[in-house]
């Protein structure tokens, strides 16, 4: 066995990284020199101060997974990327502020778009900057069938505040009805869904509150 300096520390059974040290094995350029096992099973010559200094911390096997490991698809920043994101979230998640209009509604993501990669393979081609995505029928969820890139204002033209109701005039769009009442487009959506005579939906608030 090589005797170690003094001045040499010990970093017999030491870890680092992935590296345990065996023992010493002599110096390199003034520089001690230790034998150490990788947890994959190799054993190598490597440079102590290395070591302590963290520049080595496997035989080469980190490296090589990292090089073999899937790259990311680069497009964390893009808006896309968080159209995406948000359109999951909601749909998904009890804790997002819109889950009761998405998710808590029955609005799912196919299965296929869970991976941002499959989405923009296809919805990549047709994005442009500051379109919004939406669902051809909103009472079905998202998936490359039903859904498009629209403007903001085609997008309003279509949200569920928008459908068609039955009214005193006639069968109109709620969002019509409420201009031509006065009367908030909540108000009016919340009296539908509550089951009001349509000769009492367009009744003022006061007389009927």
């Amino acid at each position: 066995m090589i005797t170690r300096p003094r001045q040499a520390k010990d970093l017999t059974g030491r870890r680092f990284g992935r590296l345990t040290a065996l023992q010493y094995v002599g110096v390199l350029r003034r520089k001690a020199v230790w034998q150490v096992r990788c947890i994959c099973g190799a054993v190598k010559n490597v440079v102590g101060v290395d070591l302590v200094k963290g520049s080595t911390r496997s035989c080469g096997c980190l490296r090589e997974e990292t090089v073999k490991r899937p790259r990311s698809h680069g497009m964390t920043k893009h808006p896309a990327y968080w159209v995406w994101r948000s359109m999951r979230d909601r749909c998904r998640l009890k804790t997002h502020h819109a889950w009761m209009r998405y998710g808590g509604r029955g609005i799912r993501v196919c299965r296929r778009w869970h991976k941002f990669e499959n989405f923009w393979a296809d919805m990549g081609s047709s994005y442009r900057h500051g379109l919004t995505l939406e669902r051809r029928d909103n009472s079905r969820g998202y998936s490359p069938k039903n859904c498009l890139w629209a403007t903001r204002s085609a997008q309003a033209r279509n949200t569920r505040a928008s459908r068609e109701i039955d009214t005193p005039s006639g069968r109109m769009l709620l969002c019509e009805a409420a201009t031509l009442s006065g009367i908030n487009a909540t108000t009016l959506a919340y009296r539908v869904a509550a089951g009001w005579p349509v000769c009492d939906l367009f009744e003022p608030p006061s007389s009927t509150t």
